[in-house]
């Protein structure tokens, strides 16, 4: 079955503020895309758009989405940035990986929370496996998931958590199984004969379960 932009943005509109959403990529393109949809979304809603950049994340989002023919500098989006020297949109927190999880998790939550006040916001968090990589230790590893998990429920927001899914299974600490567990919907993004196809392991909306859903790159981009 073919996903329409409709279809899609109804299930985002139906998404209470508060969910978590994680994506599972495992293609291509997945990542790239599914930013340029919940940008596009928030845009066409009058939502504000708030994005969490790891080790540049965006800036090879950017990149590829230039590749494909589309010009964005997401200068409407506010970001905060984890590590990396590449700025896209409006910077308002950095954050070096290199200091205690603790401390930095601190920093991270002061800067979006501080956010969180002023409205509503689409949150897409981008990089979400090199962040992980750089968890040693089981304490390390799941200061950041409780971390993640205080966040669920937080009214200001709708979370969409992207992860590269063949690079998060090969960590030290796999935190997939872990993220599951915390979102409120889990959809899978594979890629078959240059076609997205999505399908959902974990959603409350009872109709998409069990369906795999199709979307063509070339209509996607026109969206």
């Amino acid at each position: 079955m073919e996903m329409t932009k409709e279809m899609l943005f109804d299930m985002i509109d139906r998404t209470p503020f508060g969910d978590l959403v994680l994506i599972e990529d495992e293609a291509s393109y997945g990542s790239i895309m599914a930013t340029y949809v919940f940008v596009r979304y928030a845009r066409e809603r009058g939502i504000k758009i708030m994005i969490d950049d790891v080790l540049d994340s965006l800036f090879l989002v950017k990149k590829q989405l230039e590749f494909l023919g589309v010009q964005d500098d997401f200068s409407d989006a506010i970001v905060i940035k984890t590590g990396g020297k590449m700025d896209i949109g409006k910077v308002i927190g950095r954050i070096p990986l290199e200091i205690e999880p603790v401390i930095y998790l601190s920093r991270y939550e002061g800067i979006a929370n501080e956010v969180f006040s002023e409205g509503k916001y689409i949150n897409i968090v981008l990089g979400l496996e090199r962040l992980f990589a750089f968890m040693h230790e089981p304490l390390e590893f799941y200061t950041v998931i409780n971390s993640i998990q205080g966040f669920l429920g937080n009214k200001s927001r709708k979370a969409f958590y992207m992860i590269n899914k063949n690079i998060a299974s090969n960590l030290k600490f796999n935190p997939i199984p872990e993220l599951e567990e915390i979102a409120t919907t889990v959809a899978y993004i594979r890629e078959k004969y240059g076609e997205g196809k999505v399908t959902f392991g974990k959603t409350p909306f009872i109709e998409f379960l069990g369906k795999e859903f199709e979307i063509p790159l070339e209509k996607l981009l026109q969206w």
